[in-house]
């Protein structure tokens, strides 16, 4: 399960974070000079290299005595990104650093190889704790403790073909508020010949089936995650509105979202705020992005997705080394990186923090660095989840 967050209107939460580690209790030791191998399992699709690849390229630049060896997982999500480092720690060959999904924390917490952050983050001056969203920080903590370091966080949103809804005479710039509402809008691009929405249900983690159950009321487990939600009356409600979807012609069935929506002959789909740079760049139509449709209009729970790095590194060049990468990425070269060719945007304010009406709390740029977009608050209280 995702971690539950409240966006402030419709916000890709998200970024200048990453990873940093060390063994408990074990004091920063100065970088290696000699040349150094890290396995780094990263997950790896076109949206993910946009941004990664340029990403090592710039850390060799830097540390050419140490070679990143990336294994890629390309299909699965993170359920497959856990199970093969969960093989490799059994196997006692385990990745020196590792992306993993929030979803996964504890689970790889409870494999009892991963290492706790704070005495490095307390201990080596480099490091500049001040370059970390402290609301992003704070997804990567268990019992109290850090074991990651988000690399990047989003949330679900919708995206529409404005091509398709001008041609069907839907208006774009007034894209559905509720579920009936998507309903309707499906069933007229239906009738004109055309694939209505994909609710991306099969997300990693179910997420946004996930975030479904959680804006009609519902949880998928209870907090402790020890006893299953999405068995009451708002799952119910759920699957048998995504149902009646698929039933009804409305909704095709496949895995393949993003593929399917740029092609150009589907209206509207619901999936990950990080695809809002990857999915402008492949559509030959206009994109129109806008708040997740909740059952009644009103403003949705957003569950937080994305993903962070852990550190299992064993023997001190490797933890040296993986320092350095760790270290590297919470830089603001490294920031720029990630926030240039990525969904991702910068979050200003963290949980529990009081805003005013006006104030900003994210912002989003464009490849040049250029600022596009600036999220503010429409009203004064209390940031509850993000």
């Amino acid at each position: 399960m995702k971690k539950a967050l409240f966006v402030l209107g419709m916000v890709s939460l998200a970024f200048l974070a990453a990873l940093p580690c060390w063994s408990t209790g074990q004091q920063a030791q100065p970088a290696q000079t000699g040349p150094v191998t890290l396995s780094f399992y990263r997950y790896s699709n076109v949206a993910h290299n946009r941004y990664m690849l340029p990403l090592l390229d710039a850390f060799a630049a830097e540390y050419p005595n140490i070679k990143i060896s990336s294994v890629e997982v390309s299909a699965g999500g993170f359920e497959a990104m856990t199970t093969k480092v969960l093989l490799g720690l059994a196997a006692g060959t385990p990745p020196d650093v590792t992306e993993v999904g929030y979803n996964f924390i504890k689970t790889h917490v409870e494999s009892g190889s991963s290492i706790v952050l704070d005495p490095l983050m307390k201990s080596d001056s480099r490091f500049k704790k001040a370059n970390l969203i402290p609301a992003m920080l704070d997804l990567g903590i268990v019992d109290g403790k850090q074991y990651l370091l988000p690399l990047g966080t989003s949330t679900p949103m919708m995206f529409l073909n404005k091509d398709l809804f001008l041609k069907v005479g839907l208006d774009p710039n007034k894209p559905p508020r509720t579920w009936k509402q998507i309903e309707e809008a499906a069933q007229t691009l239906k009738n004109a010949g055309y694939e209505g929405v994909i609710w991306s249900w099969t997300t990693t983690g179910n997420w946004i089936f996930q975030t479904m159950v959680e804006c009609a009321g519902g949880q998928i487990a209870d907090d402790n995650a020890t006893e299953i939600g999405f068995n009451k009356q708002a799952g119910i409600a759920t699957m048998e509105y995504l149902s009646s979807l698929v039933k009804k012609g409305l909704m095709k069935v496949t895995d393949q979202v993003v593929p399917t929506f740029v092609l150009g002959n589907l209206g509207m789909v619901i999936l990950s705020s990080f695809n809002r740079v990857d999915i402008p760049a492949q559509a030959k139509f206009g994109v129109i992005m806008a708040t997740i449709p909740t059952p009644t209009g009103g403003t949705p729970k957003l569950p937080a997705g994305g993903k962070g790095l852990m550190m299992f590194a064993k023997g001190a060049a490797q933890q040296s080394a993986s320092w350095d990468l760790m270290r590297f990425i919470t830089e603001e070269k490294a920031s720029r990186i990630v926030a240039d060719n990525s969904g991702y945007t910068e979050l200003f304010v963290k949980i529990d923090d009081m805003v005013t009406k006006g104030q900003k709390v994210a912002a989003q740029k464009n490849a040049f660095g250029e600022l596009i977009h600036e999220y503010i608050s429409p009203t004064d209280g209390r940031v509850a989840i993000i």
